[in-house]
């Protein structure tokens, strides 16, 4: 499990702001801030925002939350080592004010969720609103309000939204809503600024992106228990719930795959309860949108068919749904 090391731990010569995010890794990163640029009448100069300068502060104190936001924020292009991970408001505004020292050309983001102990991301927010108004803040961030209550990025005071955030972005959330609040953060940092489009970065193999929020799911199972639970534990690791699809039976199936080739290019899964139904599948002979696919219930995890790209035990746990999306992943780059 990762570490964290708390801000107030830092030493004054070489400040380490909290281990990366990543499991089985020994050692933290070392912040070591560039020296500001000045400019020809000795006024602070700063540069056009880009992505690969962002400091990005995160502070969310839940761990699931956690694993699924710092992929999300690694592939919409902000560098591993410049993503500080805060589990409460309080730390978030530590690393914020240790960030004053660093090269005013790197835009700073905040990220908060908006329930945490100790400090919430409202508080935490208004505490930076305070800051600047004292003028204590050389480098000021844009705050981004994160909160299952919203289904849809929403910008301050829409929709109730909180007037405090410049953006509030629903979680869990993918790079798409990354890139989105980084290319607001660049508009709001000035004129000539734009942040990197995700489509421009590239994703898996043969430059495709592997978008977790974008994968249709059609699960296929007779019990409504078992369709429900798998479906909750793939939201947790960043499948879009509105993209699943329920089927009874392998009836159902052919129905539920013709939906599914109106989508060409989304990355499909198709999750089979019993391995037998996978004939419905093999009756369509060539598929524009070939799906990957899952056979669930297995005993032990052991392999059910050949035909199957994965399979899932019977008594999954995340870290085994975690592990069928890294397949899709590595699957789906191959995929002509």
């Amino acid at each position: 499990q990762a570490r964290f090391v708390r801000p107030s731990a830092c030493s004054a010569a070489g400040r380490r702001l909290g281990r990366p995010f990543r499991r089985g890794l020994s050692s933290g990163a070392l912040f070591r801030p560039p020296r500001a640029q000045v400019g020809k009448h000795g006024a602070m100069a700063r540069l056009p925002f880009e992505t690969s300068r962002v400091k990005l502060i995160f502070a969310e104190d839940d761990f699931v939350f956690q694993e699924i936001a710092k992929p999300a924020i690694l592939r919409a292009g902000i560098p591993d080592e410049s993503v500080f991970m805060a589990e409460n408001g309080e730390e978030a505004l530590e690393f914020l004010v240790q960030l004053q020292s660093g090269d005013i050309n790197d835009p700073i983001v905040m990220l908060l969720d908006m329930r945490m102990p100790t400090m919430d991301g409202d508080t935490a927010a208004k505490k930076v609103h305070e800051l600047q108004t004292a003028g204590k803040l050389k480098r000021e961030p844009y705050l981004v309000c994160c909160s299952a209550g919203f289904t849809q990025v929403v910008f301050g005071g829409e929709d109730g939204s909180d007037r405090t955030f410049h953006l509030t972005m629903p979680k869990p959330f993918s790079n798409n809503e990354v890139a989105l609040v980084l290319e607001n953060a660049a508009k709001w940092w000035g004129p000539g600024s734009v942040s990197t489009p995700v489509a421009a970065r590239g994703g898996g193999g043969a430059g495709k992106d592997f978008d977790k929020a974008a994968v249709c799911t059609i699960i296929v199972d007779h019990e409504p228990i078992c369709r429900m639970a798998l479906s909750t534990a793939l939201s947790v690791q960043g499948i879009d719930e509105d993209k699943v699809v329920m089927c009874d039976g392998p009836d159902e199936v052919a129905d539920a795959l013709k939906e599914a080739q109106a989508t060409p290019g989304a990355p499909l899964m198709l999750v089979l309860a019993q391995s037998q139904w996978a004939d419905a599948v093999a009756d369509f002979g060539s598929l524009a949108n070939k799906p990957f696919l899952v056979c669930s219930s297995v005993a032990d995890g052991g392999p059910s068919s050949e035909r199957f790209d994965a399979v899932l035990p019977s008594g999954f746990q995340q870290s085994d749904m975690k592990d069928l999306l890294e397949k899709f992943r590595t699957w789906w780059a191959r995929c002509p």
